[in-house]
Order: C-alpha cells, then sequence, then structure tokens
C-alpha cells in the first residue's frame, strides 16, 4: 500500500478490507500503514531502513523516527497472540532507534532535549526559515548569500545563530530555484529585528533580479 497503488478511489479501503478478511497474509507498503489501524491477527511487523528518516535535514528527525516506530510496532500483538517487531537499521545505536526498541521514551527525552539545549532549537529557541527563490540560479545565490551576511553580522553565539545559506533539500521545483537560511534566537524580539533588517537590506536588490524572500516562523516544513 502505497500513494500509486491506492489513488483510485475506494482502493485503500478495498485493500484494508481484504486484510481484515485475512485475504492477505503479508501487507507491504509506506509509512500510510503504520498508525490507524486494528488487525488483531497480525503477529508480525517489519521495518526497513528504519534509520531513513534520521537524514533528513529536520531537528525534529529523531523525534519522527521515534513516533514512526513506535506507531508501526503498535500494530502488531493486538489479539491474543503476542506480536513480534523486527527492525532493520544502518544506525541501531541511535538513541532513538534504541529508544523505540526498548520502549524508553523518558530517555529518549533527555538525550533529545539535551541536544536541542546544546544546539538552540525548540523548545529553548524559536526558529525562521528564510526562503529565497527566482528562475535564475545565480541571482538565487547571490541574494542567499547577501541575506546571510546581514543575518551573520547580527549573529550573537548565546542569542541568535544563523545556519546557511544552502540549496533547499529540494533544490528546484516548477522551474523556480529555491536556497534557505535559517536563523534561530532565544527571544522572538531579536530575531524579529534581525529580519528586518535583513529584508530592508536585500530586498531591494532581491526585486532587482526577480528574486522573491519569504520568512517562515516556527516552520514545520523544513523542505
Amino acid at each position: 500500500m502505497d500513494s500509486d497503488t491506492s489513488r483510485r478511489r475506494g482502493a485503500r479501503s478495498a485493500l484494508i478490507e481484504r486484510l481484515r478478511r485475512g485475504d492477505i497474509d503479508i501487507l507491504v507498503g509506506t509509512q500510510m500503514i503504520t498508525k490507524g489501524f486494528d488487525f488483531p491477527q497480525v503477529t508480525l511487523v517489519g521495518v526497513i531502513l528504519a534509520d531513513l528518516a534520521l537524514n533528513m535535514p529536520d531537528f525534529r528527525s529523531a523525534e519522527r523516527t521515534l513516533q514512526l516506530l513506535t506507531q508501526v510496532a503498535g500494530r502488531a500483538g493486538r489479539g491474543d497472540d503476542p506480536g513480534h517487531v523486527m527492525i532493520q537499521t544502518y544506525a541501531p545505536h541511535h538513541y532513538s532507534i534504541r529508544a523505540a526498541r526498548d520502549q524508553d521514551y523518558a530517555r529518549f527525552i533527555r538525550r533529545e532535549l539535551e541536544l536541542r539545549r546544546e544546539l538552540m532549537y525548540p523548545p529553548f529557541a524559536r526558529m525562521a526559515l528564510v526562503r529565497i527563490e527566482g528562475t535564475e540560479s545565480a541571482s538565487v545565490g547571490e541574494v542567499a548569500r547577501r541575506a546571510a551576511a546581514v543575518l551573520v553580522r547580527i549573529a550573537k553565539p548565546d542569542t541568535l545563530r544563523v545556519l546557511g545559506p544552502a540549496p533547499a533539500p529540494i533544490e528546484r521545483i516548477k522551474r523556480r530555484y529555491r536556497w534557505q537560511v535559517m536563523v534561530k534566537a532565544t527571544a522572538l524580539r531579536d530575531m524579529r529585528a534581525a529580519l528586518a533588517m535583513m529584508r530592508a537590506e536585500t530586498t531591494p536588490d532581491a526585486e532587482r533580479v526577480g528574486v522573491r524572500i519569504a520568512l517562515d516562523i516556527d516552520p514545520v516544513d523544513m523542505l
């Protein structure tokens, strides 16, 4: 089950009903099969490349990996028969994988909060993503570098940090090139002031070359 095989209307529900009746012995799928289903006859769950999400450019990747593994593990053993979960990973010693294996969520939280405090990530800081996009790659990169230079000039190690500039993880969408700069600050007021100065200094040049600058405060999507 994935977005391709269940694209037609009713295809997903029909597949689930076949599994519920026992017509299907093995269901292979993407993340869409990890939660929300209750099949008492399922006794084995296998996860391939469990560390894949850890490679995403998102500070929440460890948290999301733990959530995913916990959710999919919960599909096994929901009836009278015990369930088994097998996880394949290239990072068996990663703290999120080990926490999922041991179901030790308190240990995960302690480690995760320790890292986020050290690296200035939420809940210990606010974040902003400066998105720069346009049709010409060279112009987009140049505006991104100017924006980052302004922010770096204002940055302070303990209160405001800047990451980038860098091409977005998905660098080109619909023939438009995308770069980004990330700003982390312990105080929202300081971050807003830095972003306002950045826009004031870079927007005129950006408009001149047809480049758009957008701000996303506390972004949900890092891509």
